[in-house]
């Protein structure tokens, strides 16, 4: 039969920890606020708790044994953790200060969250928040490093230093001019063949997504001409220089005001995902807006403000 492990009251841990960083029940009796015969008795329940003594003098000046200097070392890490808690609560009550480093994907990052991070900063005007705009192989690095508080990527970008759930449902589609041969018609292999694909550059989640659709599908492009951001492969398309797979965020208003035309090909279903670090403490402004977005995204808010 197992002897039950015994257990620590906090109080108790919190007097012996005083006494052993100041060396002195008296002095641990005049930070704490208590008489020194109730420190003495919390150290003594303590020490009858587990089972063996924490200090080996304690007179003149209060000495840790080997097993007082291995508890030590645990009370400072509980009572900082307990100091900490305490502390995001007290955050949590007002959120009127506090800043937030976010990094976000292109498409997310002009196209979804800006109307978001608007509404937020309406409920909370005390909080700042930088958004950083890169490629998902960025935002992931940013994130997984500390770098960034939260990230919002494309999916296929998981990675260990970093949790990650699913935030808002996009696809690619295949635009083209207005006016071009295939404007409103079935894409085919053939057809393609003879025209110029814009892609984003290396890195880009939409890139990859591309590509490993034209692999399934077979198709080639006579040229493939590669530029930075999405925006500029818009406006590229629009003006005639070639086709390209494009966001519905991107080119909702384009379809809309006919600056672009649809291609009909099979869109391409992607995610893009929330990614927070795995280790790093979030702050109360942080967590504040983490489970803003996700309240937006499951109330479909993020479609609702961006088509």
């Amino acid at each position: 039969m197992t002897e039950e492990a015994p257990e620590l009251d906090l109080g108790a841990l919190q007097a012996f920890y005083q006494v052993a960083r100041l060396g002195s029940f008296s002095r641990a009796a005049d930070v704490l606020h208590r008489s020194q015969p109730a420190v003495s008795r919390q150290v003594q329940a303590l020490e009858a708790a587990l089972g063996f003594p924490v200090f080996v003098e304690r007179r003149p000046r209060v000495l840790l044994g080997d097993a007082g200097r291995a508890l030590y070392a645990y009370a400072e890490r509980i009572l900082r953790l307990c100091g900490e808690a305490v502390q995001t609560m007290e955050e949590l009550r007002s959120l009127d200060r506090g800043r937030v480093r976010l990094a976000a994907s292109t498409t997310p990052g002009g196209y979804i969250l800006p109307a978001l991070l608007a509404r937020f900063s309406a409920r909370h005007p005390g909080i700042d928040i930088h958004l950083a705009v890169a490629r998902s192989a960025e935002v992931a690095r940013r994130v997984g490093v500390g770098d960034a508080d939260i990230g919002v990527l494309s999916e296929g970008m998981a990675g260990p230093e970093f949790f990650v759930q699913p935030f808002v449902a996009d696809e690619l589609l295949l635009v083209a001019p207005p006016g071009h041969r295939l404007a409103g018609r079935e894409a085919s292999a053939d057809k393609l063949a003879a025209e110029t694909l814009l892609l984003r550059e290396e890195g880009s989640g939409s890139r990859r997504a591309v590509e490993a659709h034209l692999e399934r599908e077979k198709w080639r492009f006579a040229r493939v001409l590669t530029l930075g951001c999405s925006e500029g492969i818009k406006r590229a398309a629009a003006a005639g220089m070639g086709l390209a797979f494009l966001s519905r965020f991107v080119v909702a208003g384009g379809l809309a005001s006919g600056t672009l035309a649809l291609v009909s090909a099979k869109a391409l279903p992607r995610v893009f995902h929330l990614a927070v670090p795995r280790e790093a403490r979030m702050s109360p402004a942080a967590a504040a807006l983490h489970a803003f977005l996700q309240q937006s995204a499951a109330s479909a808010e993020v479609h609702a403000q961006t088509e």
